[in-house]
This record gives structure tokens, C-alpha cells and sequence, in this order.
């Protein structure tokens, strides 16, 4: 129970300069310095303690000093949590205060070399964070110890006569503290950035997995969308085809009325026939749309789902995600005018190619349109080499400036609470610059309007 409670104490005094605003190495630098204040002052009792015993009262004032001004300075951090004041003081006193307990101690003999405990200011210039802050202590530290030589000579009139065993015990004494405090300030330092270091990787995993979690969700919006498109699209033909066969019902009623009260004539079986017939090819044709829609949607969210790299022919891939479209585009009354050779086969992954270009066409409905009337979109497909080229432009209001800087950013959406994710603009982004090594480059269109110039690797038609 003890001991948790030192524990506990500790820790609170290792925090109490940070804020609710400090950063996570912030606190890592406002804990180094305390830490390093803390056994400091801890040597500085042994020594205050040893020079007391030994009746060397006046050199016994200076690790007292040395503690007063440490706790003064660590209560002002605590009131005010300024740092920076705080933090050079401490580096100040732990540079100068060693110099000045050597020196009424006799020199460097005579004290055990103590002017080595100055060395302790340099790791705590580690807090600073500033290469350039670091090195002027380094320095300072190295003019300490070039004085204390040129005035050691000086020093040795306060030598109290120490015996040669005393004195060998002082050097042996400050070669282990030191270098245990340096020592445990290094393992305090490596603790901590190890535990920051895991901290950032566990961030940064959970992050990873939320934007995986919130890409899927994208994709599945988008996906909603073409089955919502798709169903309404095929609710058409299915409606008439329903009608139609419901007419055919009734004329083969009636044929069968007729027949059965014997006044059916050639002439009115004729137009039976003939009204039956005209709405058995109306129903095909319907059913044939619809079949064309299923086909052209089943090929797409397929696509979507499964990231597979297959020869496909781009013309048609791209009239079928067009037609799955359909709906959203009619909505916006949207002309879409494509340049694609008909032969162009390549061999790739469509699932993202759709993914692509479905967040385009989507974005500029969405974003681009604010009428429903002229607004067309052009897209043009051309292989140079193994190079892809696509150039995509909307005839919509087009972006500002400052948009512009920030349309592939992650969740930047000028639509936000009005259904705008921010992530399909990023989406398009990572999979032409990260999964296709390509790169895209937006494009102002003349007299408004936005497009996109996609630059990918592909592999030719296969021979």
C-alpha cells in the first residue's frame, strides 16, 4: 500500500507541469526535466549530508542551495506551468551549482572531480528539443569545465585537508551517481519514447482500421446508390411488362369467350392475334432492358467487391457503369459524351477503374450540378503506351482556390450534414497514386466547370 502511494506521488509530481492542452511529448519533456531535478536534488542530500559529517559546513550550503531552488522553481512551474522559465533554471542551476560546491571544496582533487555532476545539465538541454539549444549547453558545459581547471589552483585554499582515502571515496562516489543518474535519465528517456512510439503505432493501427472501415462504407454508399438507381431503373420495364402481360391475359379471355358462345371470326381472331403479338415483342423489349440493366449492374458491384485484374474492353466497361447510373444521372438531367476506342482492351482491375469513375460522375452531381438542365460531362480514354490517360470534365460551377488545395484531403467535404463524406475525392486519389503508381492532377474547365487528368500503368492488350 506504501509503495503504491509513492508511486502514485510520484507520478503527480512528474505531471504537474502539464495542462490539458500539452501534447503527449510535451509531457515526456516536462517529466525528463523533473526527473532529472528530482535525483539531483536526491545527490544533493547524499552530499549536503557527507560534507555535514566531515564539519564542512560552508561547502555543505551549496547542495542546499541547490534543493531550495529546485523546489522554488518546481512550485512556480506548478502555479504558472511555464515550461520554458522553469526548464532553464533548472538547466542554469544543474550546470553552474557543481562548479561552485567543487570549488569550496577544494578543487578538482580534492572534491572527487564533483564538477562532473554539471554533466547533468546537458541531458537535461535534451528537454528542449532544439538541436542548435542542446549544442550551446554542450558548450557552456565545456567552458564550466576549462574554468574549473584555471581556477583550481585557487580552489585548494579551502581544501579542509581531506585524507587521501576520503578523497578517493568522493571520486568513486561521483563516478557511480552520476553515472547511475545518467543512466536512469537515459532509461527514462528510452521508456518513454518506447512507450510513445507504441502509443503513435497502436494510433496509428486504429486508424488505419477506421479509414478501411470508413472506405468500405464509402463504397458501399456509393454501391447503395447504384442499386438504388438499378431498381428503379428496371422497376420501369418490369412495370410494362407486367401491364402487357396482363393485356395478353385478357385477349385470350376474350378469344376464348368468343370461341366458347361460337361467334368467334376470322377477322377478330386476326386482330387478337395480331394486338397479342405487338405486346409480346413490347414486353420483350422491356425484358431485355431489364436484363441488360442486371447484367450491366451484376458486372459492376462484382467489380466493386472483388479487386481481381482481368482483360476487359474499356468501352463497353464504361457504358455499363453508365447505364447502372442511369438513375442519378437522369436526375440531374446529365449528357455524358465519351472519346474511348471501341477496341481498347486492357488488362487491369475494373473494380477500381469503377470505383474511379463513379466517384467522378457522383461528386459532379453532387457538387458540380446545381441545375437540372445543360449539364453535360466528357470523359476521354486513351493508351499511350502502357500509359492510361483519362481526362474527365463537368461543364458544373466548378471550385475555389482554396478548395482546390484540399479536394483529395480525407473527410474535406463542402457538403458536411448534407450526406458528404469527404472520402471519395481521397479514394480516387490512393487508388490512381497507390494502387496504380499514377498520378492525377485537377483541371479547371472553360468558362466553368472542374475536371481531372488520370495518368496510370497498364498493361496492353494481351496477343
Amino acid at each position: 500500500m506504501t509503495l503504491s502511494l509513492i508511486v502514485k506521488y510520484f507520478k503527480f509530481f512528474l505531471s504537474v507541469a502539464d495542462t490539458e492542452s500539452s501534447t503527449e511529448e510535451e509531457k515526456r519533456q516536462h517529466g525528463f526535466l523533473l526527473y532529472l531535478g528530482f535525483l539531483m536534488s536526491f545527490g544533493g542530500v547524499i552530499w549536503g549530508s557527507i560534507c555535514y559529517v566531515q564539519e564542512l559546513y560552508t561547502p555543505a550550503i551549496v547542495p542546499l542551495i541547490y534543493i531550495i531552488i529546485t523546489i522554488l522553481n518546481f512550485s512556480y512551474l506548478y502555479a504558472t506551468k511555464n515550461f520554458i522559465v522553469a526548464q532553464n533554471v533548472q538547466i542554469t542551476i544543474s550546470l553552474l551549482l557543481p562548479f561552485f560546491f567543487q570549488y569550496f571544496l577544494g578543487g578538482f582533487v580534492a572534491s572527487g572531480g564533483n564538477v562532473l555532476w554539471s554533466i547533468l545539465a546537458v541531458f537535461g538541454s535534451f528537454t528542449l528539443r532544439r538541436r542548435r539549444a542542446t549544442i550551446v549547453w554542450l558548450v557552456l558545459f565545456i567552458v564550466i569545465m576549462i574554468v574549473s581547471g584555471v581556477v583550481d589552483e585557487s580552489a585548494k585554499r579551502f581544501d579542509a585537508g581531506l585524507s587521501d582515502s576520503l578523497i578517493t571515496f568522493f571520486f568513486v562516489t561521483n563516478f557511480i551517481i552520476t553515472t547511475s543518474i545518467v543512466f536512469t535519465l537515459y532509461y527514462y528517456f528510452v521508456r518513454s519514447e518506447e512507450k510513445a512510439r507504441k502509443s503513435l503505432h497502436d494510433s496509428l493501427e486504429e486508424l488505419k482500421m477506421t479509414q478501411e472501415r470508413l472506405v468500405e462504407s464509402e463504397k458501399m454508399a456509393a454501391l447503395g446508390s447504384l442499386v438504388s438507381g438499378i431498381a428503379h431503373e428496371i422497376n420501369t420495364p418490369l412495370g410494362v411488362g407486367l401491364t402487357g402481360v396482363s393485356q395478353i391475359d385478357h385477349e385470350i379471355k376474350k378469344l376464348e369467350l368468343s370461341h366458347q358462345e361460337e361467334r368467334l371470326t376470322e377477322e377478330a381472331l386476326i386482330e387478337s392475334i395480331g394486338v397479342i403479338k405487338q405486346l409480346t415483342h413490347m414486353i420483350r423489349d422491356r425484358l431485355n432492358n431489364a436484363v441488360t440493366l442486371v447484367k450491366s449492374f451484376k458486372n459492376i458491384a462484382v467489380d466493386q467487391h472483388f479487386e481481381d485484374k482481368r482483360f476487359f474492353n474499356l468501352k463497353q466497361y464504361t457504358d455499363d457503369l453508365l447505364l447502372s447510373l442511369h438513375n442519378p444521372l437522369k436526375s440531374k438531367q446529365v449528357k455524358v459524351v465519351t472519346s474511348i476506342d471501341e477496341g481498347l482492351n486492357i488488362e487491369s482491375y475494373p473494380g477500381m477503374y469503377s470505383q474511379i469513375l463513379t466517384n467522378f460522375i457522383l461528386n459532379s452531381i453532387k457538387h458540380g450540378f446545381e441545375e437540372s438542365d445543360g449539364n453535360v460531362i466528357k470523359i476521354s480514354v486513351q493508351l499511350e503506351r502502357n500509359d492510361l490517360i483519362m481526362r474527365y470534365e463537368d461543364n458544373g460551377v466548378g471550385i475555389a482556390d482554396e478548395i482546390e488545395k484540399k479536394i483529395f484531403d480525407p473527410f474535406f467535404t463542402t457538403k458536411r450534414g448534407q450526406g458528404g463524406s469527404g472520402l471519395g475525392m481521397s479514394i480516387v486519389y490512393n487508388l490512381v497514386v497507390q494502387k496504380f503508381g499514377g498520378s492525377i492532377q485537377v483541371i479547371r474547365v472553360r468558362p466553368h466547370g472542374l475536371g481531372f487528368t488520370i495518368k496510370m500503368n497498364i498493361s496492353k492488350e494481351r496477343v
